[in-house]
């Protein structure tokens, strides 16, 4: 098991391939699998959500993400399986992804678990060059739509228990379908290195009826800024999340989510800009819907804190 663990340890270090600039979260906590496909089926019962990001509210061409997701454990736990379809729209490009996320669960010990995720991604890319601010009307050398698709891959491992978790990941390890033949303006160089990501967080109570959740995830790439996200979190009642984060010279992000049941939770984020974007920008906010499904006879009948 060693010898398996660490060989899967130094592919994510060694296969030199491209890759490509992730979709960012500020409710990166509770949309694990969006960056990590061994999260898949962790929940140990079918999970549906989605979720909508407005990114730098007044800027034109902005980010705009919506993605919608499910996955579920089969096997006796064993093993999960997870799909989501994203949309992500900035400026000029629209991609579109289908991501099929499998895991491999190994019982550790007692209320920990190993899972190993393998992602097949399925891209879609289009730029509508009508959009660009030409310095010279009716250029010939800009076409006026470009279509691209093609297949990515990922994985990653994650480590959980009942009071804690870590993941490390690479989501996409080729180089991304939207850049594989535009050359245009240096355009090809913002592919050349996939991210890496590191998170983890942990729980303990604090209170008769209060719980403290501290999680971090680091991103790196190599030619690109390193990338730190430092949330804290408190449960109230298992019904109420309040949290704020800070992104590394980028942003302060308020993180609320209400725990309408042991199935249904509601989430909000909102971000306040600290770089220069300020000037520009109110800010960015999320929301976030997600339902857990009680399929077998015994359910699931607490709150799933990870």
């Amino acid at each position: 098991m060693r010898k398996i663990i660490a060989a899967i340890c130094t592919l994510f270090f060694t296969v030199s391939l491209f890759a490509q600039q992730d979709v960012q979260y500020s409710q990166f906590i509770f949309n694990k699998m969006a960056y990590n496909p061994a999260y898949a089926g962790s929940k140990e019962a079918m999970t549906l959500g989605a979720l909508y990001r407005h990114q730098w509210q007044g800027v034109e061409g902005a980010p705009r993400t919506l993605t919608a997701f499910a996955h579920a454990p089969f096997l006796n736990n064993r093993c999960g399986a997870g799909l989501a379809i994203t949309s992500d729209k900035i400026g000029m490009v629209d991609n579109s992804y289908i991501d099929l996320n499998y895991a491999y669960r190994i019982a550790l010990q007692k209320e920990t678990v190993l899972s190993i995720g393998l992602l097949t991604r399925f891209e879609f890319s289009q730029v509508d060059w009508l959009k660009a601010q030409t310095i010279d009307f009716g250029d010939q050398l800009i076409p006026t739509e470009t279509n691209q698709s093609g297949v990515n891959f990922g994985m990653g491992l994650y480590l959980s228990s009942k009071n804690y978790y870590v993941g490390l990941s690479a989501p996409t390890l080729l180089k991304s379908t939207l850049y594989n033949s535009n050359e245009f303006f240096g355009i090809n160089e913002i592919s050349k290195y996939r991210s890496y990501y590191l998170m983890g967080g942990v729980i303990a109570r604090v209170g008769e009826n209060v719980m403290f959740k501290p999680a971090m995830m680091i991103s790196y790439s190599p030619n690109a800024p390193f990338e730190l996200d430092l949330n804290a979190s408190f449960l109230f009642m298992n019904a109420f999340w309040i949290g704020g984060t800070y992104r590394l010279g980028d942003s302060v992000d308020a993180v609320l989510q209400y725990q309408l049941s042991t199935q249904f939770k509601l989430g909000l984020a909102t971000d306040f800009t600290l770089s220069e974007l300020r000037d520009y920008t109110s800010g960015s906010f999320e929301i976030m819907i997600e339902y857990l499904f009680f399929y077998d006879q015994k359910g699931i009948n607490n709150i799933r804190f990870f």
